[in-house]
């Protein structure tokens, strides 16, 4: 932004001096004010200004009327395209039509979304009008984000063949390539995946799934494996190209189904039919009913999240997620009893896995469940699990606080905090430690720490609830 306020302010330089040297006759003050005037908020980066001024001049002077595309790019650099596309009507009114307007008009029709004249297009365009590459690169990215991947992959290959992509363009352009045909991706994720910056986990993952699948007859096992990497690595909008891709050559896997009503769900989308007709057609299999329990709950149906997990968990009885999911929705219903009883199972059914101990550790201190005989001994055994991770034993020191054990809850967190200073929640933690204490100034000063780091989350939300009563 800067360097185009640069070019501007010299353009404008210019034009002012030519003014004083050619002009027959001595300046209009009304002419000449507004230009210094624009000069100047050039130069402090007040386009806004700078562009009212300039018309206010042009106003005066016909042979200014040039200045049109300046302004129009000023009013683009803005994103004012209303106003740029004004001016660049201005220039044709005028005949002063000329290379960089129609490059400047085209850049303002891709930003505006009127781009039917282009579709066919795109390359002449990128070596004409080379400075129009990042407009049309962010029209391709806008074009994945709003679900139109094919038309999305139309333009990223035009670009891909004719100039060099910046990362997150190559990026979006391998794992687009990837949803929709994932063997011939692999040149594009070999390329992710030789980045001597970094090197993406999901193209790594990707290149393993679709190399593996090399032997299979048909693409849908290709697919379905591409589909469930994306979801696996969240990236829900990818992993729904990938399984309608799938369901187009074979509407009979229904498993493909089930991942795509939750993938759905994920992107503020209804994922409900797909996911009741995948029940439909696996009723012995869990896995459709736990995608439509998370359904259920996602849009408040505690109840018949409920049946929903209850038959998933008479399908799979040993699957200790589908308890701990079970723990959840009993919370939402208001029964602790049949929450405590879920954790537990969950806990007891991979009693190697910290994960289940830390989740039935949690719920035991949030509700106050019997936390000497349930949360104790969980958060211990979570910390035994995994000594390295920090959660466990900021669970395990928030256990020993509320029984008032504030020696070894002290103890712990300094631990935790040696493992990792930036968890708004140890910090939390230590400032409610230090408060109980009596340590004023120390608990003040854990709190604005938690509630001033980086990642967002409810502990920076609770700290910053504290210090803002703390002040009352």
């Amino acid at each position: 932004m800067l360097e185009k306020i640069r070019r501007h302010w010299q353009a404008l330089t210019i034009t002012i001096l030519l003014l004083l040297v050619l002009s027959p006759s001595p300046i209009a003050q009304p002419l000449l004010h507004p230009l210094q005037t624009a000069q100047a908020n050039l130069k402090a980066g007040n386009l806004e200004i700078a562009i009212e001024q300039l018309e206010y001049a042009m106003k005066f002077e016909k042979a200014l009327a040039g200045l049109h595309l300046k302004v129009a790019e000023l009013a683009l650099d803005i994103d004012d395209l209303g106003t740029a596309s004004a001016h660049l009507d201005a220039l044709e009114a005028h005949n002063l039509q000329s290379q960089e307007a129609y490059c400047l008009r085209q850049r303002v029709n891709i930003r505006a979304g009127e781009t039917a004249g282009l579709d066919n297009a795109w390359q002449g365009l990128i070596i004409d009008c080379p400075e129009s590459i990042s407009d049309i690169e962010h029209l391709a990215l806008e074009r994945l984000a709003s679900n139109d991947l094919d038309e999305a992959l139309t333009i990223f290959e035009v670009l891909a063949k004719t100039t060099s992509l910046n990362p997150e363009t190559e990026e979006a352009y391998a794992y687009a390539k990837a949803a929709l045909a994932p063997v011939d991706s692999l040149p594009l994720l070999h390329a992710l995946a030789k980045r001597a910056d970094r090197t993406p986990p999901l193209a790594i993952d990707l290149i393993l799934a679709i190399e593996s699948s090399d032997d299979e007859p048909t693409p849908t096992y290709t697919l379905a494996q591409v589909g469930q990497i994306f979801a696996r690595h969240g990236r829900w909008k990818l992993a729904m190209f990938s399984l309608e891709r799938l369901l187009e050559i074979n509407p009979d896997i229904h498993e493909a189904r089930a991942y795509l009503g939750l993938s759905k769900d994920q992107i503020g989308q209804n994922g409900l039919d797909d996911l009741l007709a995948a029940t439909d057609a696996l009723p012995d299999q869990s896995l459709p009913h736990v995608f439509l329990a998370l359904h259920w709950l996602n849009v408040g149906e505690e109840e018949q999240a409920r049946d929903a997990l209850t038959i998933a968990a008479q399908l799979d009885p040993l699957n200790p997620a589908i308890a701990a999911q079970l723990g959840e929705v009993y919370i939402g219903l208001g029964d602790l009893v049949a929450a405590s009883a879920a954790y537990r199972q969950a806990a007891d059914l991979d009693p190697k896995n910290p994960a289940f101990w830390l989740l039935l550790a949690r719920f035991s201190n949030q509700y106050d469940v019997d936390i000497q005989t349930l949360a104790l001994p969980a958060a211990r055994n979570a910390v035994a699990l995994s000594t390295r991770e920090t959660a466990p034993l900021v669970e395990l020191a928030y256990t020993h606080f509320l029984l008032g054990n504030h020696i070894l809850a002290e103890r712990l967190l300094w631990r935790a905090i040696t493992l990792d200073p930036s968890n708004a929640q140890t910090q939390y933690y230590l400032g409610l430690l230090f408060d109980a204490q009596g340590n004023r100034n120390g608990a003040w000063a854990a709190m604005q720490l938690a509630s001033s780091l980086n990642t967002p989350g409810p502990y920076q939300v609770l700290a910053k609830r504290w210090l803002e009563l703390a002040v009352r």
